[in-house]
């Protein structure tokens, strides 16, 4: 009997030990996506999309791959339920850089681009935007 007891409040403790999470660290996780950490610089859509699908491109020519990126500003708006004009974050973007550089063959260059998501700030559209 003493057992029991002494086998339930081992699992009863380690069941109340929290996780290493951080605050700032995305619910998602977990899910095999790549969420480069933010920097809490903000950058409009237009720059951010941009930055991620030239990078994209030239590893792609560096590693002799066939085919096309996607189209801004859609690629973003995709990702983030079409949200237009939000504003993203540039050390998340950075991130997504140098994991794009970290690919050594097309299909993970592919797969790197689908999986890297970028810190979005929701609420910040239409700042994200540049205005006429």
């Amino acid at each position: 009997m003493r057992g029991t007891w002494v086998a339930i409040s081992l699992l009863v403790s380690l069941l109340a030990c929290g996780s290493d999470e951080g605050p700032n660290d995305d619910p998602d996780a977990g899910d095999g996506k790549y969420r480069p950490p933010p920097s809490g610089v903000h950058t409009t859509e237009d720059a951010a999309c941009k930055t991620l699908l030239d990078a994209h491109s030239k590893q792609m020519l560096t590693l002799g791959c066939a085919g096309t990126s996607p189209v801004c500003p859609n690629y973003l708006r995709v990702e983030y339920g079409g949200v237009k004009c939000m504003e993203y974050d540039k050390g998340s973007v950075d991130g997504c850089l140098a994991y794009f550089q970290m690919q050594s063959t097309c299909d993970a260059l592919g797969d790197a681009l689908a999986d890297c998501l970028i810190t979005a700030y929701p609420g910040t559209e239409p700042a994200g935007c540049a205005t006429p």
